[in-house]
């Protein structure tokens, strides 16, 4: 009877072992089914995907490293960047997210770092098999999960860190004395061992709940360690700048595996029972002292980490950048100038599914003109999102596409500001300013759209043409010359002339009059049918000489006393 047993409960183990390997083998199959699939073609939008814990990592440079040369939330927001992440985003790890929207934040990279994320990105899109190896091992082992403490590891491990934690050393180490005491006096020995397992007791439980907290974090470490350790075995990868710092970084931190707190139960519960288990860590606090000692190792090596997660970051977003160009209807690499201006071959704008391309040059400051609906903002959107994805991914949605190494900045899509009881003119001025004091200390490639429309006509008008005139590089040496500076600027003139350029949209015809000579002049036109407005959304030299507000009002079927009535207005 016993000897069936053994051999049903044999049968049964080998049976679950089987079934496990074979759900596995299905599993990686499902996997890299879909890698390959999924390979150059869009994202599929997660409905899951939290944007406010992929952004920590970001946010957490930006408040211990701050700098104005990144891109800030206004010109984030106006170009809405979230969207243009998430058409880029492909990546299999949250590390890898993660460090993708850092990254698009992060201007102007530095040539070298761009060089050594273009060769990774180069060498993934040439070698298939390799790509899809670390891929799988990038979504097997660490794979995406939200809110999983990394960036509060590298950024404050110290406030993790448990107090007193000579004492947790002491009250481990009284169940080993105590049985010696028992030679000398067994009831004192017994009493102790009781009193010393009750404190010991209260002591686990009340700082276990603490320690739960950062098991995620914790864990989602130990599977990206894990993983680093997998891709040093894969021998293509080996040769790639990348790895070297992969592999030391991971050997300065792979000791801390053996700390983490938690580490004893998963051994010991094939073992033991788990309550047992949970008895040993009662009686010797071994998961507090191991998170003591992983969080101290953690602030010790907090620059080993932050390195590795960078590096293990340019892997995966390499990847994902490799397979967001070939999602493209058409890229490219982009060129880096150092005039200042924008020189384009079929630039497009990267959201839009079929887009209308533009060709052309914007070589000063320019005043963009147009009907309603002609063009004029998505193509300085296209313009601006283009300029970041140059110098962050080296990668423009264009045929060509030459900028000047420089900042960003954009002022376009203002709203009221009701928590802070601010109107929508106030909100305007506010991302105005901070733009004229941006270009007073940065190379910068400003984009404007419909400046000031939250006033009246006249003032509108008047004050655009001024904010615009400070804007020009000539006029604003102008202004600094008449603030007593004649002599530092005399000697950085030349440069001071071209660090800046301004790319402004708008419909006030009327201001392309007053900055004649300092604004160069670009439109967008239409066609009226009979059977409406055929906008061609192609680029034209010059400013516009037509308006279609009223037009409009007739082909959306308003009534036509309305339309009588805008026509007399609109010619007094």
């Amino acid at each position: 009877m016993a000897y069936q047993l053994i051999i049903v409960a044999v049968a049964a183990i080998a049976i679950a072992a089987i079934t496990s390997i074979i759900s596995n083998i299905n599993a990686r199959r499902r996997r890299m089914a879909k890698l390959k699939a999924t390979y150059g073609k869009p994202p599929e939008i997660d409905d899951f995907i939290q944007l406010e814990s992929i952004a920590r990592y970001a946010r957490h440079i930006e408040t211990h490293n701050p700098s104005p040369k990144r891109v800030d939330a206004i010109t984030w927001n106006d170009l809405d960047m979230d969207k243009v992440f998430n058409r880029i985003n492909a990546c299999q790890t949250s590390v890898g997210e993660e460090y993708l929207y850092h990254c698009l934040h992060e201007l102007p990279l530095h040539d070298h770092a761009l060089t050594a994320r273009e060769g990774l990105i180069q060498f993934f899109a040439d070698d298939a098999d390799t790509r899809l190896a670390v891929q799988d091992l990038l979504a097997s082992y660490v794979g995406k999960e939200n809110y999983n403490g990394l960036t509060s590891l590298m950024f404050a491990p110290s406030i993790s860190l448990l107090r007193y934690r000579h004492l947790y050393t002491v009250l481990a180490m009284l169940p080993l004395i105590l049985p010696f005491i028992m030679i000398v006096s067994v009831p004192v020995g017994v009493i102790g061992l009781f009193v010393a397992f009750a404190v010991n007791m209260v002591v686990y439980y009340r700082t276990k709940n603490h320690i739960a907290i950062e098991i995620p974090s914790i864990k989602y470490l130990h599977s990206l360690l894990k993983c680093c350790k997998r891709l040093c075995k894969i021998k293509p990868l080996e040769a790639q700048p990348v790895m070297d710092d992969i592999r030391q970084y991971y050997k300065s931190l792979k000791s801390i595996r053996r700390n983490l707190p938690g580490a004893s139960s998963a051994s010991a519960a094939g073992e033991f029972s788990s309550v047992m288990v949970e008895y040993f860590n009662i009686m010797f606090l071994s998961d507090i002292r191991n998170f003591n000692k992983f969080m101290r190792t953690i602030k010790e090596r907090s620059e080993d980490f932050h390195a590795l997660y960078r590096s293990f970051g340019e892997i995966d977003i390499s990847i994902c950048i490799a397979s967001f160009r070939q999602s493209l209807p058409v890229y490219t690499r982009p060129e880096f100038g150092i005039e200042t201006g924008i020189a384009f071959t079929d630039i497009y704008h990267p959201l839009i599914p079929e887009p209308i391309t533009n060709s052309g040059a914007v070589n000063s400051n320019s005043l963009i003109t147009g009907s309603n609906a002609s063009g004029k903002s998505t193509f300085i959107k296209a313009l601006a999102i283009n300029g970041i994805l140059a110098q962050t991914i080296n990668t423009c949605a264009a045929k060509a596409f030459n900028i000047r190494p420089s900042l960003v900045v954009t002022s376009m899509v203002m709203r009221d500001d009701l928590t802070g009881g601010e109107s929508y003119f106030i909100v305007e001025i506010k991302s105005l300013k901070r733009i004229i004091d941006l270009v007073e200390k940065h190379p910068c490639t400003c984009f404007v759209d419909e400046i000031l429309r939250g006033t009246n006509t006249a003032e509108r008008i008047a004050a655009s043409a001024a904010v615009l005139e400070y804007l020009c590089a000539q006029d604003t040496l102008d202004l600094f010359r008449n603030r007593g500076k004649q002599a530092e600027l005399q000697a950085c003139f030349p440069l001071f002339r071209k660090r800046s350029i301004c790319v402004a949209a708008t419909h006030d015809i009327e201001l392309t009059r007053i900055l004649a000579g300092k604004y160069d002049n670009y439109h967008f036109r239409e066609q009226v049918t009979d059977d409406g407005i055929v906008f061609d959304y192609k680029l034209q030299d010059g400013p516009a000489t037509t308006r279609n507000a009223i037009k409009l009002l007739r082909f959306m079927d308003f009534d036509p006393a309305i339309v009588e009535r805008a026509e007399r207005l609109a010619e007094d």
